[in-house]
């Protein structure tokens, strides 16, 4: 047997979330769906440079801006906006809203900010952040006078 520690604002959530489904839920709706307003996104590091790639689906390049802010942080957001005007279809269910979507990244120290270059087509923003050569550094005798 395996004790759970029982949490009872999580449970009432829970069940009162389920409850809701089983009234309202007509097959269309997902109960394991997360809404948040973070992007998804891979960091791939290679010798020459980090790769970052992000879902941005249904977004134009138009609705994103990518900066890097003076302390050295990657900044990425973008806009989306949906029809919501009065003449609107009764929605059954509404998942897909407005709103704006950011993430931020510290830079790593080697990374060449004047060199970032990002693409985007079909939804998947891809970050090319060039990384500067490691200088080894040599010891030195200094010698004592």
């Amino acid at each position: 047997m395996t004790l759970i520690k029982w949490t009872p604002i999580n449970s009432i959530n829970r069940d009162f979330d389920h409850m809701l489904d089983r009234i309202f839920n007509d097959g269309w709706n997902n109960n394991n769906k997360i809404r948040n307003n973070t992007p998804s996104v891979d960091i791939i590091e290679n010798e020459e440079e980090f790769v970052l790639t992000a879902d941005f689906p249904g977004f134009d390049k138009k609705n994103l801006n990518i900066e890097v802010e003076e302390n050295g942080i990657l900044n990425i957001n973008a806009n989306s906006k949906i029809n919501n005007e009065p003449n609107d279809p009764l929605y059954r269910i509404r998942e897909r809203n407005c709103g704006s979507y950011n993430r931020k990244f510290n830079l790593p120290e080697n990374a060449i900010v004047d060199k970032i270059n990002a693409q985007f087509k079909n939804g998947l923003l891809t970050v090319n952040i060039p990384k500067a050569k490691e200088i080894k550094s040599e010891s030195k005798k200094i010698k004592i006078s």
